[in-house]
This record gives structure tokens, sequence and C-alpha cells, in this order.
């Protein structure tokens, strides 16, 4: 019988404990599947102060120290569960973590992210060394905690192996070079070899470098990031360790996204009894008061920035309504592009509704009353809407990017053998190929091949139980034969 592993999982987010974005999702979703399958896995986060307000947690260590630049950092341990029973270990250090956000406050980051990250990987460090039984597998996940590798190299082969998870290159984790004396690694952990990266220091880059594996959240994400347009100045340090990089696609939480059983909509639905599924769209309409009718509605569900291509839909929206359909967007994110799609609203009142902000029950019932989602990104290493929007019957239309390109087939376009077109893509980043790509989704919707795409969406697999078996084959290579 294969041998257990027993993972940690640190993340500088977890849902439905904190969360920002899709890291959150995965950090809460992934231990789960591991635990399935035999796997003890431990999560380890901070406790931020909005964590602490969801429920009480567990003291576990009441004094804890790590060395910050000569100064000695208290901390505790708070220990809970999240779902199916896995359990979640909280770094309580009020000074870095009892704040109004997470990485920011009021649309600013604080300015002492990196001193923050860094702590919390020393922190970890030294919770796992008074585990009673050693782990086998860290998962470090993006720059927040990309220290962690470093500090795993430097215990020797004796230490678990580190595995590094890139969600998103775009956010590299920088630091002034004066955070060495902080950081307290060796000298050559500094250098060009290292975590430098032109005079300053990359927690991203520590976490490439210093890991035994590297993945990212798509193949089509891992293959991107090598090249300067996705590489965000690390493309030369992926190339260089290409070997050890691989690109395994994010999974749904097939318990809290599933039609048959979502308490959050007005009517249940699957695969084989799709019935219900008009009935949200329906009720999805009255919901956001948009006016009767049968045309097809496309939504956005996600955050109003620049790289979730919201810029194409503002430039493109006259060509677009011209088609006949109706729109509702969810999301918040920057001033600009809030303001941008604002007008829209003024411009097309009988066809598009704006909820800004993000309530996580609104956004069950828009992706299940839709019969399009959105996803037009300048990059997506993975992209979680799309999968939630397969398994809802709502049919993808996406920009051939990322883990968009790798889990969306186009419509009468080339496909892999045996699988069924399951949505739309295009390629350039211009909005007039946003608007062929919705005209081309708009004429389906008035064929039988519609409800057909529709209902054979609702039967793939996109469940963690795959994605979660990929990982788990990475741990077995990078630790050996087992005894």
């Amino acid at each position: 019988m294969p041998k257990k592993i027993r993972i940690l999982l640190a993340a500088s987010e977890v849902s439905p404990l904190a969360q920002t974005g899709g890291l959150a999702e995965v950090a809460g979703s992934l231990p789960k599947a591991f635990q399935a399958m035999g796997h003890p896995t431990t999560v380890v986060m901070p406790a931020y102060r909005q964590t602490l307000r969801l429920r009480a947690f567990s003291e576990t260590v009441s004094s804890l120290t790590v060395m910050m630049g000569g100064q000695e950092v208290a901390f505790s341990v708070l220990s809970g569960t999240l779902a199916d029973g896995v359990p979640v270990l909280l770094i309580r250090c009020d000074e870095y973590f009892d704040r109004p956000g997470i990485y920011e406050d009021d649309g600013l980051a604080y300015g002492d992210n990196h001193d923050r990250y860094a702590f919390f990987c020393k922190a970890v460090m030294a919770v796992m060394a008074r585990q009673p039984d050693p782990f086998d597998i860290v998962v470090a996940n993006d720059w927040q905690t990309g220290l962690l590798m470093p500090y795993l190299d430097c215990l020797g082969p004796e230490a678990p192996a580190g595995v590094f998870v890139i969600h998103n290159q775009g956010f590299l984790g920088l630091a002034p070079a004066s955070m060495q004396t902080r950081i307290g690694l060796p000298d050559e952990y500094f250098g060009l070899e290292g975590m430098e990266y032109f005079g300053q220091l990359s927690y991203l880059k520590a976490g490439i470098v210093y890991s035994k594996a590297v993945l990212t959240v798509s193949p089509s994400y891992a293959r991107e990031i090598q090249f300067p347009e996705g590489g965000n100045g690390l493309d030369g340090v992926m190339q260089l360790y290409s070997g050890k990089l691989r690109g395994i696609v994010n999974g749904v939480d097939c318990q809290a996204w599933d039609p048959a059983s979502d308490q959050f909509l007005p009517a249940r639905y699957s695969a084989s009894d799709p019935a219900g599924k008009k009935k949200c769209k329906l009720a999805l309409k009255e919901e956001v008061s948009l006016p009767p009718g049968d045309r097809p509605l496309f939504s956005m569900v996600s955050r109003l920035t620049a790289q979730k291509g919201i810029s194409l839909l503002i430039e493109g929206a006259a060509d677009i309504f011209k088609l006949g359909l109706d729109l509702i967007v969810l999301g918040t994110g920057e001033s600009w592009f809030e303001n941008q799609l604002s007008a829209l609203v003024e411009r097309f009142p009988l066809n598009m509704r704006l909820i800004l902000g993000y309530d996580n029950e609104l956004a069950h019932r828009i992706i299940a009353g839709s019969d399009f989602v959105l996803v037009p990104s300048a990059y997506e290493p993975c992209g979680l809407v799309q999968l939630y929007a397969l398994r809802y019957g709502t049919i993808p239309v996406v920009r051939a990017v990322g883990g968009l390109n790798d889990t969306v087939r186009d419509y009468a376009g080339q496909n892999p053998e045996g699988l069924w077109d399951n949505g739309f893509k295009f390629t350039q980043f211009q909005a007039p190929a946003l608007a062929r790509a919705i005209r081309r989704a708009a004429e389906l919707y008035r064929t039988e091949d519609f409800a057909a795409m529709s209902q054979r969406n609702m039967l793939e697999d996109h469940s963690w139980a795959r994605s979660a078996g990929e990982y788990v084959e990475v741990f077995r290579k990078i630790l050996g034969p087992s005894d």
C-alpha cells in the first residue's frame, strides 16, 4: 500500500476564513481532496481580524517567538477545522494581522506586507519544529509564502520537501534589499542566483528557486510564464527551472458548487433534469429588474481590474448590445472600471445591470441563471468562474489564455479527439474579437445545439479529486521510493 503523505499547506488566505480571490478557494478545497485520498493535511494561515470574528478558535500554543532583525516577535497559535474536518492552524500576531484588510485598506496596500509575510513564514517554520509528527511535504502558495522554500532548503535533506504553487505570477512579492537582516538567511540566498531581483528581493523568485517542485494552475499558464509576455520579468528564471515546473488545472468544490443541491438557487436542476435552469433565469432577471423577454443573458462575475479584460467590454459595448442581449456584471475593483461600467448602465438601461461589491449567494444565482458567462481576461492562470459555469450548464465565452484555454473548447473549433465543444474562445485582446465571440454565442442561443451543449457541460468532471491526484504524483516523485 502506498505510504500516506503528511502535508502542510501554507497560504495567506483560505476560504471561508479569509478571501480576496481564487487562491483562497484552492487553499480551502484542495486539502479536503488530499484528506479524502488518505493523506493527512493541515492548513496554516495568518489570524486576521476578520478571521477571528468569524468563529472561535482554540489557543494551542500561547507564546512562541521568532527573531526579526535582532528583535523577538511573539505570537500564538490557534487551532480549528475547515470543512470535512481538515485541521487549520492560525498564526496570531496582532501587530501584523489585526488590521481592517488582508493585504490593503481602502485600496492602498500595507507598506509592510513584505515584513508581515516574512514573519509569517518564520512563524510557520517555528510551528513545524514543534509538531510531534514531521510533515513530508510543505505546499506554499504565491509570494506570501515563498520564503518557506529557502527556509526549508537551509535545513538540509532531512527537512520536509517544499512544493511551490504559483497562482498568479503577476505579483512578485518584492521587498527592499534591507530585508536581508530580517529574513535571516545566509548571504548566498540573496544573490542573483537566489532571490535578488534588480536590486530588490522577490519572494516569488525565492519560492521558484529553492523549491523541489514548482506547480502552477494550468498547463497553458506553465508555458506562458516562460516567455516575456507572461513571465512578468521572471521568464528567464522559469525557463531555467522548467524541468521542475508543471501545470495542474484547479478543481471545483463540488459540494459548494452543485446546481442539484445549491441552497442559494430558487430552483435546483441537473443534466438529467435541467428544467430548473430556466426558472433560475427568470428569477434572476426579476431580482435585478431586467425587463422580461427571451434574450440571451450574459454575465460577468469578476474582479474589476485590467487583468480581467473589463476594458474590452467597455470599448465594445455598442457593438455587443446591438446583438440583442442582456448583461449582468457583479464585482468590485478599480474605481475607473467601476465608473465606466456605471456609465454603460446609463447608456443601456434596458439591457445591463451592475452590482458593485461581492455577494457569494448572488454569484451562485447569477452563474445559474445566465445563459453565458464572459471571461475576457488579458491573462488568466486558471480561472474558476468558467469551471463553475460549466458545472451549472452556463456556456463560457473566454479569451484563449492560461487555464481558460485548457478548459474551454471552442464551438466548431479543432477539439481533442472524443471531446465535445463546450464554449467559445477568442485570441486577440481586442474589443472586436470579444464582440465576434459574443455574436457567435448569441447565434447558438437560437439553435438546438444550445440546450445540448448546456446539458453536456454539466457532465464534465472538474472535481478536485482528479487534480489532487496529479499533485500527489508530484509529491511521490520528489519524495522518492517509500519504505
